[in-house]
């Protein structure tokens, strides 16, 4: 009876062995969070890869549109460029021969009774090389440093005292590898005889080895606030017209979808040369005496002589008015070009940029299909 007696449900479980735990296979995202970090850490290096591709684009289409206009008005304005570097050259008690112009049109009537047309164009292309070397290194080097700024602590100083810092610092490494050709451009275009690139070389070196053709170079670094100043300048002024504009009703930019609120992002044909204009008026007037100073160092052997000491010499001999010989000139070359040199860049930057953007972008895809292979990878 006792071995017929049912067993209890208790008993049972306590005589049966204890179960087995099956493993529990977790969720494939648990698996994958080692994978999605390093997934997340790579999309943000190629997002701020991307950014500084495009601070780079930026820069290099900000350069390239500056020598258009650069090469346009280097070329359409020689005749003036060089007759002003002559009258900045000159001083009235020279041991040496000088053009003695009685101003701009007197020297261009001069050059053309003596040399004719072709006496015009002297020296056009050590000015021209000169230029573009210049304007793309200073536009280039100074954009350059303004845009990592500018991803690192944000677009708010764009616009004040540190654009200016940067853009000068770019002038300044511009100017230590382009002088040389400046050098060579104002020894060439102020000789009374016809000289060579390879003739105005020789007399340099002649006159203090590798030394003469860094002549200026302090006063050069001093001048870099003349094209920083200039940029920072067109800068804020294009940006209150802008403003200005948006306060007009109906008045958008040539970019605008049709918003009211939309920002407008070109100046108009008359807006461009108007801003261009009052930009070099205003920096023009603060630095010629330097640049006449530099002038007069760059056209002569002063024998040493630094920038003060060339100024003091021309102050005591001609006065302080000889400080601003070749201003007239200076001012109807540089009003001329900057009319033209900042509606051409306004004009012809962002189509720059949008090509070396759509180039770029070409490589982009390949780029993207291994970083998405790349994330599946880890999924997996």
């Amino acid at each position: 009876a006792d071995q017929t007696r049912p067993v209890s449900t208790s008993a049972t479980l306590a005589m049966s062995p204890p179960p087995m735990s099956v493993p529990v296979r977790p969720p494939v995202e648990h698996l994958c969070d080692g994978g999605d970090g390093q997934a997340d850490t790579r999309e943000r290096e190629h997002k701020e890869s991307r950014l500084v591709s495009s601070a780079n684009i930026a820069a290099l289409a900000a350069a390239s549109a500056a020598c258009v206009g650069e090469l346009l008005t280097t070329v359409l304005f020689f005749p003036l460029e060089l007759v002003k570097c002559r009258i900045q050259a000159a001083t009235e008690c020279a041991e040496d021969g000088n053009f003695a112009y009685a101003g701009l049109g007197d020297g261009l009537l001069s050059v053309l009774r003596e040399a004719g047309v072709r006496g015009l164009f002297a020296g056009l292309p050590s000015v021209a090389l000169r230029s573009l070397a210049s304007e793309f290194a200073t536009v280039g080097f100074g954009e350059l440093l303004l845009g990592r700024y500018m991803l690192r602590f944000g677009s708010s100083g764009s616009a004040g005292a540190m654009a200016l810092v940067l853009r000068t610092l770019g002038g300044c490494a511009s100017i230590s590898m382009t002088l040389p050709l400046e050098t060579l451009a104002t020894r060439i275009t102020t000789s009374r005889r016809p000289l060579s690139m390879a003739g105005a070389v020789r007399q340099l070196w002649s006159e203090g080895g590798l030394a003469a053709f860094w002549k200026g170079l302090l006063v050069s670094f001093v001048l870099c606030l003349n094209p920083a100043l200039m940029l920072t300048t067109v800068e804020n002024l294009r940006a209150l017209v802008l403003r200005l504009r948006r306060g007009v009703p109906g008045a958008v930019g040539d970019d605008d979808k049709g918003g009211t609120n939309a920002e407008p992002q070109q100046l108009s044909w008359l807006e461009a040369p108007l801003v261009g204009v009052v930009a070099k008026l205003f920096t023009m007037s603060l630095i010629y005496p330097l640049v006449r100073g530099k002038v007069l160092l760059q056209a002569r052997n002063t024998n040493g002589a630094g920038l003060l000491q060339v100024l003091g010499k021309s102050r005591r001999k001609d006065g302080i008015r000889s400080w601003y010989r070749g201003l007239g000139a200076q001012m109807s070359k540089s009003l001329l070009s900057a009319t033209i040199k900042y509606t051409v860049k306004e004009r012809v930057e962002r189509p720059i940029q949008q090509l070396i953007h759509t180039r770029a972008q070409r490589r982009a895809p390949q780029d993207g299909r291994d970083h998405d292979g790349n994330k599946a990878a880890v999924a997996r």
